[in-house]
């Protein structure tokens, strides 16, 4: 389903030195599997999850999609295949203040011109499956990390994606809402969805189809 090549990325600093993030990757992910990527901070995992997830682009090497070369896409047309197929869980939440759970779950659905009737409807259901049914209208800020963190992953399904990308999901809430988030995610993956996860936590490997070690921005 998911293939790099020769994936390498580099950034340079504004004193125009190199620095390396990605070294050589070549990963291959075959559809509906649990896939973790473990390793340190700055082992590169990040880097290669956004790159997979097309929020950037390599340096060098190629990504294919169902032997389609995706890094060769347009931006509208990564946009879009985002939009489409892509689901994203960032570390941080990355909710919007000012909107309350059920609009930041409904937000991706908007571009997709889908009426507001039908954006409530599937934001609640997912909410609700979330246990935040009473929470529908409540801002980020009246909420717990964990409750931040449910809502980001109802925002992340909205859309029924292929694929499920999850940046450290557990490493900002407690032990139990963590157990909540790994057992939801396999359950994800009973339902056909594809799920790669950068992760410090152990527990996901317990679960994992597959997982890579990261270190230095190469795959050990």
């Amino acid at each position: 389903m998911i293939r790099t090549e020769n994936l390498c990325k580099s950034y340079r600093h504004h004193s125009h030195h190199e620095v390396r993030a990605l070294y050589d990757i070549h990963v291959t992910i075959s559809k509906n599997s649990f896939v973790v990527f473990n390793g340190p901070s700055g082992s590169g995992k990040t880097t290669l999850l956004n790159i997979i997830g097309t929020l950037d682009r390599p340096s060098a090497g190629k990504v294919f999609l169902y032997d389609e070369e995706i890094t060769a896409f347009s931006d509208i047309a990564l946009a879009r295949l985002r939009r489409e197929k892509i689901g994203f869980i960032f570390q941080d939440f990355h909710l919007i203040p000012r909107l309350t759970s059920w609009e930041n779950v409904s937000y991706p659905l908007i571009p997709s011109g889908i009426c507001f009737k039908e954006r409530f409807e599937r934001a609640k259901l997912l909410l609700e499956k979330m246990s935040l049914g009473d929470r529908l209208y409540h801002t980020p800020e009246e909420l717990s990390g964990g409750q931040q963190q449910r809502v980001a992953i109802a925002r992340a399904l909205v859309n029924n994606p292929e694929i499920i990308i999850a940046d450290e999901p557990t490493s900002n809430i407690d032990n139990e809402t963590s157990a909540h988030i790994i057992n939801y995610l396999n359950e994800l993956k009973t339902q056909g969805v594809t799920i790669l996860v950068a992760t410090h936590d152990t527990l996901f490997e317990k679960i994992a189809d597959v997982t890579f070690k990261m270190k230095n921005g190469r795959i050990e």
